[in-house]
């Protein structure tokens, strides 16, 4: 069981700690803003914030997210 928040909510969620940030945000949560494009980190179309730093979740194991706030493109409108 991991922790994270993601937009300004908290998500307890039973994932692998090393599934990447990108499968967690799309698969389990349903937020399908944050694309997968390449898989190695180079396209961008992961990006998602990690405490206001551009991060590329396709590289991001969950477990390092913890305690940290995520924002996807989702979390950016203000509606």
């Amino acid at each position: 069981m991991i922790s994270l928040d993601i937009n300004g909510r908290r998500h307890d969620l039973d994932v692998s700690p090393d599934m990447p940030l990108l499968w967690v945000i799309r698969d389990t949560l349903g937020l399908t803003g944050t694309k997968f494009g390449c898989g190695l980190g180079q396209c961008g179309a992961c990006t998602v914030h990690v405490d206001g730093t551009a991060t590329r979740a396709c590289l991001t194991a969950a477990s390092t997210a913890v305690g940290k706030k995520i924002t996807t493109i989702e979390g950016l409108s203000p509606t």
